[in-house]
């Protein structure tokens, strides 16, 4: 096998190892989130990225409106991709 063909293989092997795993697992966390961000409804507890914990209160495009503190009516405007996790589903 000349260095060439070797260097070929290697970089086949390379090019398929990087596919199955970083690009794989990136496009399901993509669409995990994708499903997350579909499903918010008012009423939903949310975390932020930045780890703010609110009720989601309002649903506008790429914005959602999330209540953090019930005693003020203290809310926020955050962007809807900042949204990482739901803490809690609203009841039906």
């Amino acid at each position: 096998m000349t260095p060439i063909m070797l260097f070929a293989a290697y970089a086949v092997v390379l090019v398929v190892a990087l596919y199955i795993f970083v690009y794989i697992p990136n496009k399901k966390k993509q669409r995990q989130m994708k499903e997350l961000h579909g499903s918010l409804t008012p009423g939903d507890v949310v975390i932020t990225m930045g780890g703010i914990v609110g009720t989601v209160t309002e649903v506008n495009g790429d914005y959602v409106t999330l209540l953090l503190d019930k005693n003020t009516g203290t809310t926020m405007e955050v962007v809807l991709y900042a949204i990482s996790q739901i803490r809690e589903k609203a009841s039906a």
